[in-house]
């Protein structure tokens, strides 16, 4: 049941307690995505959205994923799962934030220059977003990130 904004508890924007004893998370580590082929799967977000190569994840010498780098310094994990990527074919599973609606539509751009697939821009209830298919159909949502309105929250 999601209760109306005016009725959650609130949210402490502190990191510690006063007795300093409080458990903190301070940032998001990672995103771990299942994909059939890993080495399609990284250069496919490499070329994309830019992604470095950090690490090759191997088993008893064969390959089972690979950990990229964003330049904004975030992680996502590729990872050989056939099963689990078909599952979640058309999910929207990763999103990433842009400044605005003006770099989206740079993005829709930049995309059509890539004659890479995506879907139109869309007003949603957290601001503007476009959805790409990754190479195994996985939804990466680059989203703009506006603030609902308050009829809306």
């Amino acid at each position: 049941m999601r209760l109306p904004v005016d009725q959650r508890e609130p949210i402490s924007r502190s990191r510690e307690t006063e007795d300093g004893n409080r458990a903190v998370i301070v940032g998001l580590h990672h995103v771990r995505l299942p994909v059939r082929d890993a080495w399609r799967s990284r250069d496919w977000y490499m070329e994309v959205f830019g992604f470095l190569p950090l690490l090759d994840v191997a088993e008893e010498n064969n390959l089972v994923g690979v950990v990229l780098r964003h330049p904004e310094g975030f992680l996502l994990g590729l990872h050989q799962d056939e099963e689990r990527a078909a599952v979640l074919r058309e999910f929207a599973i990763l999103g990433l934030a842009v400044a605005g609606r003006g770099q989206l539509e740079r993005w829709a751009r930049r995309l059509d220059e890539l004659e890479m697939p995506h879907g139109p821009l869309v007003e949603g209830h957290l601001g503007w977003y476009l959805d790409v298919p990754d190479p195994d159909g996985i939804v990466v949502r680059i989203h703009s990130g506006e603030e609902p309105y308050s009829e809306e929250a």
